[in-house]
């Protein structure tokens, strides 16, 4: 036996490894997420009703010059100068009352700087009210610089567009007196005013492909330096490109001069040396006459401001790629038409059979197809479309998780749930530690309570000798009758006979069923759930220990509600944690003394809920022991194993129930059992 118990201890710590593995690992997860919210370039946090910080990232203390400690739980009055929180207060009013913010402000925040920011506001509604909400907020403060740059860029350059056309019309004028002049004149000025750019200029090509500056805007020779050649014209772009971007000019002049329109981006070295992002915008004039290309029109927007935020987006995109492959989930998100937009490198990992078809665009109910026909879910093997019917009937589902088992072995749990915007994030977990952990820890359940069954047997003898000298010595008697009537001259009659040979078949089965029971009770075996009368069960209980209770001079009662009840459990392990809990309150009333003996067992129906108590006049529970007395090895008994409280506890919340000692009773020791029912359980 001790070796025995040996092994399990050592099971026990197993166990308890696993465990404490998964914990580091989710505090390792738990690690990783915080340090990419720090990243972010926003903002990101949660306020509750009360207006109080519950989180934020790191970059609250730049802006706010608080370490984040002393903000988390701070009132936003408190926190934002008074300034402030009247900019915002009226936007915290319409997002507590469930209304999503997306606005820009002009905020000025403790670190001195003033910054143009986007506010995402995103309430927290609960079951029936908001209980808080989410922030984003993210300085714009240079993209709203740079549309203001852009607008009097714009403004300026109309100014210029204008003068440049002025100048050309007086050109023209001068140097154009046919019709044939004017009509290129008026293309030229109808083409010049469908451009928006920052930089116009004008080529003329001769016929040996010669291009020579007609005119240029005056903010080129001051920010670029145009190179001018022998003959006074100006070269544009070719002599301070970047060395990386010569064949984008290369390959553009070849375009234009084949009549086509051109629009490249490249970059070029201004005066400064610092490097600038061009978009040119090129349209070829083609003359009748000349039946080429004549002249080429070009538009340039200094773009670096543009290229700079898209840039750090990609940046951005990269971090956030980053973040999802290092994620030891599987990670993905479908917009509100169910296509997916985003997902990790993981999913390969835990679906090698469906990883070809990862792709965006693609509808869940298509990977979903392909996992099921591929023979990668164990359940979808026999009937594909059924299982595929079940499972997009939880998906997403609100209520809880889904646990899938792979055809290898695996088990994955997904978590599918609703994004605001009506898109679902889709969450896959590989579970199959935990899902060994927990047959491993059934397993070890079952050897610990077969073994304190086992352990029982000593009580139960007594009982079962009561039980049995009943119906035994009902055949004996029956038997000795009909000896006595064979002897007799008057003799039986066949209905004597009968009844005598009935009676004493009833008592021979009563006393096989004993039998049976007490055999049940201590054979071990898998726990089979099935529903059962929980009176029956009680009076089983009582029959065991009704001997042994009126041996210690022990009333034992027992209370019933008027109506029975069905419960879905294993009968011989509700039974034996019943059996337990009377065993020790006879062995407290015995061990004491006490003058009053009695236990009063009592079965009550609260709600959805079964609710029996053991109630006992002995001396009550130690309070050395009282926070510990659940705990395995903690007993009182001189020859107890400490076993029997914690495998019955165990035992009662592995059916979805609770055991616990009623702390308020104090005439005594009373223990509590309650299980689950439900609607259809009842019974009359």
């Amino acid at each position: 036996m001790k070796l025995q118990v040996d092994s399990n201890l050592m099971k026990d710590h197993d166990s308890e490894d696993l465990v404490n593995d998964e914990i580091q690992s989710l505090r390792r997860d738990r690690d990783r997420l915080l340090q990419g919210l720090d990243s972010l370039p926003g903002l990101v946090g949660y306020v509750d009703l009360d207006l109080k910080i519950v989180f934020a990232n790191r970059l609250i203390e730049q802006w706010y010059q608080r370490p984040l400690k002393d903000l988390v739980g701070m009132h936003l009055k408190t926190l934002f100068t008074e300034e402030h929180f009247c900019t915002v207060e009226a936007l915290l009013k319409r997002v507590l009352s469930g209304e999503a913010i997306n606005e820009e402000r002009e905020i000025c925040y403790p670190d001195g700087i003033t910054r143009m920011v986007h506010l995402n506001y995103m309430p927290d509604s609960g079951s029936s009210s908001v209980i808080g909400y989410f922030f984003l907020v993210r300085d714009v403060s240079q993209r709203h610089s740079t549309e203001l740059a852009l607008k009097k860029a714009n403004k300026f350059l109309d100014q210029e567009v204008r003068s440049a056309t002025a100048e050309l019309q007086l050109r023209n004028d001068e140097l154009l007196a046919e019709n044939l002049a004017r009509r290129e004149s008026e293309d030229r000025y109808r083409i010049v005013s469908e451009l928006t750019s920052d930089l116009i200029y004008v080529y003329q090509i001769d016929k040996e492909g010669s291009m020579k500056t007609t005119w240029f805007t005056g903010r080129l020779s001051k920010e670029f330096s145009p190179t001018q050649t022998e003959d006074g014209h100006q070269r544009m772009w070719g002599p301070i490109v970047h060395p990386d971007d010569e064949d984008i000019l290369t390959h553009r002049f070849e375009r234009l001069m084949n009549n086509s329109s051109s629009v490249d981006e490249f970059r070029v070295i201004d005066k400064k040396g610092e490097t600038r992002w061009m978009r040119a915008y090129g349209r070829p004039i083609w003359g009748n006459k000349e039946q080429r290309v004549v002249q080429i029109m070009v538009a340039t927007q200094d773009i670096t401001s543009t290229k700079n935020v898209e840039q750090q987006l990609d940046r951005n995109r990269q971090m956030l790629s980053a973040a999802l492959d290092s994620m030891s989930e599987g990670f993905m998100l479908f917009n509100d038409q169910g296509a997916l937009i985003e997902f990790n490198e993981k999913l390969n990992q835990l679906f090698p059979k469906t990883a070809p078809y990862f792709v965006k665009g693609v509808h869940f109910d298509e990977l979903l197809k392909r996992s099921a026909y591929s023979g990668e879910v164990k359940d979808a093997l026999g009937d594909p479309e059924q299982w595929m019917q079940k499972r997009l009937k939880k998906f997403p589902s609100e209520s809880g998780s889904v646990e899938v088992e792979l055809a290898d072995g695996r088990w994955i749990l997904s978590t599918d749930r609703l994004t605001r915007d009506n898109g679902i994030v889709a969450i896959r977990s590989d579970i199959t530690d935990r899902k060994k952990a927990e047959a491993l820890r059934r397993f070890q359940e079952a050897e610990l309570a077969h073994i304190l069954r086992r352990a029982s047997m000593g009580e139960m003898a007594s009982a079962l000798a009561h039980e049995l000298s009943q119906p035994l010595a009902v055949v004996v008697n029956y038997a000795n009758g009909l000896l006595r009537r064979l002897d007799d001259e008057s003799g039986l009659t066949n209905n004597q006979t009968r009844e005598a040979l009935s009676n004493i078949t009833r008592a021979g089965q009563r006393a096989k069923d004993i039998i049976s029971h007490v055999g049940d009770f201590v054979r071990q075996g898998d726990p089979e759930v099935t529903p059962h009368s929980i009176r029956a069960i009680i009076n089983g209980v009582h029959q065991l220990l009704r001997d042994t209770a009126e041996r210690h001079s022990i009333k034992l009662n027992i209370h019933f509600v008027p109506k029975d009840f069905l419960v879905a459990v294993n009968k011989i392990e509700i039974e034996q944690v019943l059996f337990n809990l009377v065993t020790n309150s006879i062995d407290s009333i015995q061990q004491a003394a006490c003058n009053i003996r009695q236990i009063d067992i009592v079965c009550k129906f609260d709600d959805e809920f079964l609710t029996l108590t053991i109630s006992d006049t002995g001396p009550g529970v130690d309070p050395a022991i009282l926070e510990t007395m659940f705990d395995t090895y903690i007993t009182t008994k001189s020859r107890g194993l400490g076993m029997g409280l914690s495998i019955s506890r165990t035992i009662i919340e592995a059916h979805g129930g609770r055991l616990w000692l009623d702390a308020t009773f104090c005439k005594g020791a009373r223990l509590c059992v309650r299980l689950p029912i439900t609607r259809n359980d009842k019974k009359n």
